[in-house]
């Protein structure tokens, strides 16, 4: 009996199977030079979303660009940046994800899913 309920809630769900995603670690996790963008995931490794955090102890912000080429160390455009210890939610889609921080051996996390 727990077998079929186990099997009906899963079809009801479009399959848990189905539904499970892999997960792409960064392609680049630290910007080397202050001001110079860095492809933190390349083309495609991101089609069903991810994230990128800058850690609580960064001294600057780290800014996000998931359609071309992030620029500049504030918010505005197409770029989003986000805090020490703050994270960002990246959109599904087939296009890369550049960041970019003021300061030079910025690490950050993160990860795409497929």
């Amino acid at each position: 009996m727990r077998f079929v309920l186990i099997a009906a809630m899963m079809l009801a769900s479009g399959g848990a199977m189905a539904q499970m995603q892999q997960i792409i670690p960064l392609d680049v996790s630290t910007v080397t030079t202050g001001g110079i963008a860095v492809t933190a995931l390349n083309a495609g490794n991101r089609v069903g979303g991810g994230w990128i955090a800058n850690p609580k102890g960064a001294t600057v912000d780290l800014c996000i660009n998931e359609i071309g080429a992030a620029s500049g160390t504030a918010s505005s455009g197409n770029t989003t940046c986000i805090s020490p210890g703050q994270s960002y939610t990246l959109a599904k889609s087939v296009l890369p994800v550049s960041v970019v921080s003021s300061d030079s051996a910025h690490a950050f996390s993160g990860e795409g899913f497929k």
